[in-house]
């Protein structure tokens, strides 16, 4: 059986001395050339393959690597043929399909962009900007611990306004940075100092000006006001959030 890895608009050459010293997951990296594109596939030996890992950095690894060559449609984790001449099939099928998806991130990168502040400061920060709020929490101050109930009361109002300005500092962010966007993920908070979780379809050429847009426009808020912002940009990394074919046909119905 054959494992896949990814559809690349490269030739077999390049991609061989990209991927020259990157073992598969069970064997030898191979290319094999489909219509205009060149496949990235290794040797499997049709036992289960479980998402560990260790086995899903080595198929991501054989992914980055493909990237340097140009654009790469992504196979999903674990997707494995019965022969060649089943693939090529299927490819073939589906080619309008494959086109478009390469038209739609050709010339593009994926980078995930991650923005938090101190939690601290942040706290701080909606007080000052929320005068009823710092009102409040020093009447409950004067009040000490017999008030619990009012202190829990407010805890809750102080969350819902962080997440009003968690909002709104994203929405900001989001705004600075559309004009060098293609098209963008937004992802659920891991808390509420993080005002932006997400991921973005760059113009590869412009990657290096939407870092700095987005470190600009990050120092500029007002969320945390002292402090600077923690941003976390990842990538580029395989385009799996933004092609929709990922290779991820139904080889056994196909095969049927």
């Amino acid at each position: 059986m054959i494992y896949l890895y990814g559809l690349a608009n490269a030739s077999c050459a390049s991609l061989a001395d990209c991927l020259n010293e990157i073992d598969g997951l069970q064997g030898p990296l191979q290319q094999t050339r489909i219509g205009p594109w060149t496949l990235v596939h290794s040797e499997h030996d049709q036992e289960e393959i479980m998402p560990r890992r260790r086995l899903l950095l080595a198929h991501t690894k054989v992914l980055e690597a493909m990237l340097t060559t140009g654009t790469v449609l992504p196979a999903r984790f674990g997707l494995v043929a019965h022969e060649m001449s089943q693939i090529e099939r299927l490819i073939h099928s589906v080619y309008d399909k494959i086109n478009a998806e390469f038209e739609k991130v050709s010339g593009a990168v994926e980078l995930g962009v991650r923005v938090s502040f101190p939690r601290q400061a942040a706290l701080a920060a909606t007080l000052d900007a929320h005068s009823l709020l710092r009102q409040e929490r020093e009447a409950l101050q004067r009040k000490g611990t017999k008030a619990h109930f009012e202190i829990a009361a407010f805890g809750g109002k102080l969350a819902e306004e962080m997440d009003r300005r968690r909002g709104a500092a994203q929405t900001t962010l989001l705004n600075a940075i559309r004009p060098l966007v293609r098209d963008h993920v937004l992802r659920k908070p891991e808390d509420d100092t993080e005002v932006l979780r997400a991921e973005f379809l760059v113009d590869a050429e412009a990657q290096r000006s939407f870092e700095e847009a987005i470190a600009n426009a990050a120092a500029a808020l007002d969320f945390a006001a002292g402090e600077g912002p923690k941003i976390n940009i990842i990538g580029p990394v395989p385009l799996c959030n933004f092609v929709n074919l990922n290779l991820s046909f139904d080889l056994d119905q196909e095969a049927a």
